[in-house]
């Protein structure tokens, strides 16, 4: 639950109380730290990761990384880099052949080769969707071409223009209010330039008696050039105004013209808009697919081409990632049955086997892992041959096989010695033991062979106190862990030969552990 999974009410003994889970991380690997659902959370000069979930009595959580409030999503991201966890049935991973691939590549060293496929990858992809799109339009050609050629010819009899269709707004409405304009202008010049009473008519007058004052003080000088700067300003708005009255003048044809196009960009924002932007990019994309279609021999041509060239390129470089692949693949076959064989599969053949299939982003390679178990029997795949037991095994020994790659330190596992007998025991101790020199590892175990290899020995016990059920977890001594090891192999009554039968397994664990 500390790690995202949900928390389930019914198991909280008093849920009045609040609940509260805290667990503690040393992060020392680098390259762990550096994991981009790690790394947020912690300092330069800080090791530790903090998290902490609490459910309060009325079902609200809480939950927090060093002191920083996560989500749900967050926690379970973090403990997917964390923590790989294994149940009795959590081997179905490796039973779905979906999986394989991705676990061999984890162990190859492919360099920048699977940067390179990416890249022409993608490049292929888009090619392909070209030709997928051009084969798509040829099987409607003649019914689209038709409805396209109008829709473009439509979209072209005006400028897709915002600063076009906003001066023809203005033409309209200086066409719809013309008149009133134009009665506004007139009396606006019949006030500048009336020939009895208009403003020109005054200023010429303002010239004399000013010019009289110059000449008594001629520090009033300045005065006679802004008189004379004004009388040029109104020339000047009058010459305007009388361009603005001579713009009013719209002949049929221009007005007519006018209000066309303005239904024209009416109909079109109405059919491609609502905004002008947004049918300039339906005319991008319907003037593409209609060029596609005028030349669409050529195109196809084209695109066959140029997919024809890609992947010649991509298979060249899937040549290389399938050969890295088979290379470790040899590597790991070796591997895992030498590991299965001292796990007590003493005849066991693996392999992995490889199929080609279309590219996909990871390459051209499909891998399945193969077994026998048994002498004198064919290889099969591995979901359809072994027991839970021997998967629980097969996925020890590829544990170990991936414990230099995989960087997730911390492994538990639940029952990993279903269907295993004492000699196995011993022999799949060792194995864990040989993981915990790289990972911590975590066990529940019922098997004394196994325990006897534990650096730390923790025992659960569940008792009745006061009526109440209840669970407590405590560190073993020395002395009450032989205790413990007797009493796993004989039961609740020990004597002396369990207790020497189990100092001995401890000590025989521990020679083998050097």
């Amino acid at each position: 639950s500390v790690l995202g999974e949900r928390i389930d009410t019914s198991q909280i003994r008093n849920n009045t109380q609040p609940l509260f889970i805290e667990a503690v991380f040393e992060i020392l690997d680098p390259k762990l730290k550096s994991n981009p659902a790690i790394t947020e959370y912690l300092t330069s000069d800080d090791n530790n990761l903090i998290i902490q979930r609490t459910l309060t009595s009325d079902g609200k959580t809480k939950n927090k990384i060093n002191g920083m409030t996560v989500t749900v999503g967050q926690l379970k991201a973090l403990g997917n880099a964390l923590i790989d966890f294994h149940g009795p049935h959590d081997h179905q991973m490796l039973l779905a052949e979906d999986h394989h691939l991705g676990l061999l590549d984890q162990l190859v060293d492919f360099k920048n080769t699977l940067d390179e496929y990416a890249q022409s990858f993608s490049a292929y992809e888009k090619t392909l969707r070209q030709l997928n799109q051009l084969n798509s339009l040829a099987q409607t050609r003649q019914r689209d071409l038709d409805l396209l050629t109008h829709q473009v010819k439509e979209l072209e009899s005006v400028p897709l223009s915002e600063e076009t269709y906003n001066e023809l707004l203005s033409d309209q409405a200086k066409l719809n209010n013309s008149e009133r304009l134009h009665d506004h202008i007139q009396t606006l010049l019949s006030l500048l330039d009336d020939e009895e009473a208009g403003a020109n008519l005054l200023l010429r007058k303002s010239f004399a008696p000013l010019k009289s004052v110059t000449q008594i003080d001629e520090h009033s000088t300045p005065l006679l050039e802004q008189l004379s700067s004004i009388q040029e300003q109104v020339h000047d708005l009058i010459a305007k105004l009388n361009d603005y009255a001579d713009s009013l003048e719209f002949d049929p044809h221009t007005a007519q013209d006018i209000r066309n196009k303005c239904d024209s960009y009416d109909d079109i924002k109405r059919k491609y808009g609502p905004s002008l932007d947004e049918a300039k990019q339906f005319y991008g994309e319907a003037k593409a697919k209609l060029d596609l279609i005028n030349n669409f021999e050529h195109n196809d041509s084209s695109l066959r081409a140029q997919l024809n060239t890609q992947e010649k390129e991509l298979s060249k470089i899937a040549t290389k990632i399938t050969k890295a692949r088979q290379k470790t693949a040899a590597d790991l076959n070796t591997t895992i049955e030498s590991e299965l064989k001292e796990l007590g599969i003493n005849h066991v053949k693996f392999e992995v086997r490889f199929e080609k299939i279309p590219f996909e982003r990871t390459g051209a390679d499909k891998a399945t892992f193969y077994i026998s178990p048994n002498a004198g029997e064919d290889l099969k795949p591995l979901a359809q041959i072994v027991s839970s037991g021997e998967a629980a095994r097969v996925m020890l020994a590829l544990k170990k096989a991936l414990i230099k790659v995989d960087p997730i330190p911390v492994l538990i596992f639940d029952e990993i010695d279903a269907q295993i007998g004492g000699r196995l025991g011993s022999i799949t101790g060792k194995k864990l033991k040989e993981l915990s020199k790289f990972r911590q590892v975590i066990l529940i175990t019922h098997l004394p062979q196994i325990a006897s290899f534990a650096d730390l020995h923790l025992k659960v016990i569940k008792s009745v106190k006061s009526g109440r059920a209840t669970t407590e977890i405590n560190t073993l001594t020395d002395k009450s862990r032989v205790q413990e090891i007797a009493q796993m192999m004989s039961g609740q009554d020990t004597n002396k030969i369990s207790l020497s039968h189990a100092q001995e397994m401890i000590q025989q664990a521990e020679r083998i552990k050097r």
